[in-house]
């Protein structure tokens, strides 16, 4: 389903439950212009936001709809696209409150354990090579430093990775001169394509690219500082000491930002 037949879906949803703009918007935490922009089909919403408004509807959201999971790559993209979304929403404890926050601390304690046991077996593995990594001290020096230039400062909450995606919560991270911290993010390391809960984009070299739309910026739900800011009808520039932030205190900092507006 595409826009506008998807803003006209909303809106006949929220007629039938006797609902007013205002009184949607205030259970999924949006503005009401954001609303109407997508009930008008002037916008596709992310698949956050849509989830968010279908539950507030009480309507079961096909995950096909989801324009902006769509196009994934290899075998297990689609599974990737589902655990995403589901993931995302055990967050939102305006629904299923406690039905969520079981979900969710079994799955942190099942991440919590498998880390511990992933460490273990590190810890074994290299006590029983350590005579090979003397012998090739040269070549182990390299791996590491290759490491380190992938992923600097890394913390996370709970992360896993496959086929060069990484999923992590509350992660924090340095990338090519990019500072990353953030509640939620899907980081595929390949493209260094990103969508975490509050932006999505590519990280480059001292560079960051991200897709924002208007309403974002207005509504405070992305905020951005830098030491230069230069601003065009579709895209704004930051340079020097740039920063994207979000109210749930999200942040991504480096050289140089560019902002396309949609």
């Amino acid at each position: 389903m595409n826009q506008p037949e998807l803003g006209k879906k909303i809106a006949e949803l929220r007629k039938l439950k006797g609902l007013t703009q205002e009184e949607l918007v205030d259970r999924c935490n949006l503005s009401v212009r954001t609303l109407q922009r997508i009930e008008y089909g002037e916008v596709i919403p992310r698949a956050y936001t849509l989830k968010l408004i279908f539950d507030a509807l009480d309507y079961t959201i096909d995950n096909s709809i989801d324009p902006t999971l769509k196009g994934g790559k290899g075998m297990i993209s689609k599974w990737l696209e589902q655990f995403y979304i589901s993931f995302i929403d055990l967050f939102n404890l305006k629904t299923h409150k406690m039905k969520k926050i079981t979900i969710l601390s079994i799955m942190l304690s099942a991440i919590l354990y498998g880390v511990f046991g992933l460490v273990k077996e590190s810890k074994a593995e290299k006590e029983n090579n350590i005579s090979i990594q003397f012998n090739d001290n040269t070549k182990k020096k390299d791996q590491i430093k290759g490491r380190e230039t992938v992923f600097s400062d890394f913390t996370a909450y709970g992360s896993f990775e496959e086929n060069d995606e990484l999923i992590g919560r509350d992660i924090k991270f340095r990338l090519n001169g990019v500072n990353v911290n953030v509640k939620l993010i899907l980081f595929n390391k390949k493209t260094r394509e990103f969508n975490s809960t509050f932006v999505k984009g590519t990280l480059y070299q001292n560079k960051v690219e991200v897709d924002v739309t208007q309403d974002e910026i207005n509504d405070n739900i992305v905020r951005y500082s830098a030491d230069r800011v230069e601003k065009s009808k579709d895209k704004i520039l930051l340079k020097g000491n740039a920063k994207l932030t979000s109210a749930q205190n999200d942040s991504i900092e480096t050289d140089e930002i560019i902002i396309s507006l949609k």
